[in-house]
């Protein structure tokens, strides 16, 4: 059996059925969807941009953090530019190309292959770690008074916090598990963070999560807590990064978000809360991939 073929395949009827949802919903909802887009303002649009481009540097600082680990002696311009040129090639079927493209410029400045497998591998490792403790840690602080509630009904937010919470809490023990028995113990010391990367991480979190809770203040019956919107925001972007045939996590960061913020808005507004956190995202991505195309590498 042809699993490369039959990967393909899921990929992009994946794509084209998102693209399908996004274009049959746009007509049959369009009047609700322009109602919906007054309502929210230049300035909570602008603030969310912001927020979006304040995390991109975080995770360019991450990327310096990572390359200087292993002796690549690249600054802050020059992690800008490579970071952000190679991003946009998450959005092509395959989800290697952001690693192909990093890979490529990296040999083009001379650099080893080791030095960039393991600073790549950490600065990976880093990011998706965070994001897997921070949902945990998060979605918890949602949960002890109300557990209660959470077992006569549910549907409520609380519940699906300590359930995801609990599911993240298991991958990770036995990612661990895993780690140590196969004997890359050593590995642990290498790739683990330099303390400066704890604080950037948990900006990079706070700055995403923050994004995405000023768009949801506009609509919200009850303003959700912030936390649990950060701690949703991790768990979304965690999905969506190991579902292999989703680029750049497509559709299922959007409806982990829409599930789980449904209780504060509804269905609708979820939905294209969801939508405009992600175009804010591309823009941002675009905006500042086309910055770096100004920038010359200083470490050539």
């Amino acid at each position: 059996m042809n699993w490369n073929l039959i990967r393909n395949i899921a990929k992009w009827l994946w794509i084209f059925s998102i693209l399908a949802f996004i274009f049959f919903y746009a007509i049959n909802k369009r009047v609700l969807i322009i109602e919906m887009l007054g309502s929210l303002s230049l300035w909570v649009l602008l603030a969310a941009t912001v927020l979006v481009i304040s995390a991109k540097l975080c995770l360019v600082k991450n990327m310096c953090l990572a390359v200087r680990q292993f002796a690549i002696q690249f600054n802050f311009l020059d992690c800008f530019r490579v970071y952000n040129l190679t991003q946009m090639g998450k959005y092509i079927p395959g989800s290697i190309w952001q690693f192909v493209g990093r890979i490529s410029v990296l040999h083009e400045q001379g650099i080893s292959s080791a030095a960039i497998r393991d600073s790549m591998l950490a600065e990976h490792i880093w990011v998706s770690a965070s994001a897997c403790i921070l949902a945990i840690v998060l979605l918890l602080l949602n949960g002890p008074e109300f557990i209660y509630s959470s077992l006569i009904n549910y549907t409520t937010p609380f519940h699906l916090s300590w359930l995801i919470a609990i599911i993240l809490l298991v991958i990770l023990t036995v990612g661990i598990v895993l780690f140590k028995n196969c004997k890359l113990s050593y590995w642990i010391v290498q790739l683990s963070p330099p303390l400066i990367a704890l604080p950037v991480l948990a900006l990079t979190w706070f700055f995403l999560g923050a994004s995405l809770w000023i768009t949801v203040l506009p609509f919200a019956s009850t303003v959700p807590p912030f936390f649990y919107v950060v701690g949703i925001y991790c768990f979304a972007y965690i999905s969506g990064f190991v579902v292999p045939f989703a680029p750049a996590g497509l559709g299922i960061r959007e409806a982990i978000l829409v599930f789980a913020l449904s209780p504060y808005v509804g269905s609708n507004e979820a939905i294209l809360l969801a939508a405009v956190n992600r175009i804010i995202y591309f823009i941002v991505e675009v905006l500042l991939s086309g910055v770096a195309l100004r920038i010359k590498m200083t470490s050539s």
